[in-house]
């Protein structure tokens, strides 16, 4: 298993086949979900073929959205970094809520970027957020980025960031 950051508190690494069940709760849960995609809890399929992408892009590319496990329990906690399926790099993260609000987001944020610029030398990263998710939005704008355009998805509005020395013309 390859780590690809440390941070103080955090490991950002790759993805195994033990991460399975812990990942298959946190995307079960309707309040982790409900700022993702059409907001409804996914079920354990969901998680079995997301691990199984983002075995695939490690093994193949070795960018994807990394694991991300607690560093002093080992615990899995989510996932922080790019995946290109929506046609442009996006970066992200989803985490179980027993994280939130103890600053390991914008942590794993700016490891996971770092990593992706200097390691895998991506440019031209985008995040997107539903309006309302103000703590997901409130990462994006500490990480340096800025709206860049706006778009909708499943019915509802959503911003789209990036860094502006990047997109100067926006999306």
């Amino acid at each position: 298993m390859k780590i690809h950051a440390r941070t103080e508190r955090l490991i950002l690494r790759d993805w195994t086949s033990d991460d399975l069940d812990d990942y298959a709760a946190i995307v079960a849960d309707p309040e982790v979900i409900a700022h993702i995609g059409d907001g409804e809890p996914r079920a354990r399929s969901y998680a079995v073929d997301f691990l199984a992408t983002v075995t695939e892009q490690q093994a193949t590319r070795g960018w994807t959205r990394f694991a991300v496990e607690h560093a002093k329990t080992g615990h899995l906690m989510g996932f922080c970094g790019v995946d290109d399926k929506i046609g442009r790099l996006d970066f992200g993260w989803r985490y179980g809520k027993e994280f939130w609000g103890a600053g390991y987001g914008y942590e794993a944020a700016a490891a996971a970027l770092w990593v992706c610029q200097n390691v895998f030398h991506l440019t031209h990263i985008t995040s997107k957020s539903y309006l309302e998710n103000v703590g997901s939005i409130r990462i994006i704008e500490k990480m340096g980025m800025v709206k860049i355009g706006e778009g909708a998805a499943f019915g509802r509005p959503l911003a789209i960031y990036g860094f502006k020395n990047e997109w100067p013309e926006g999306v």
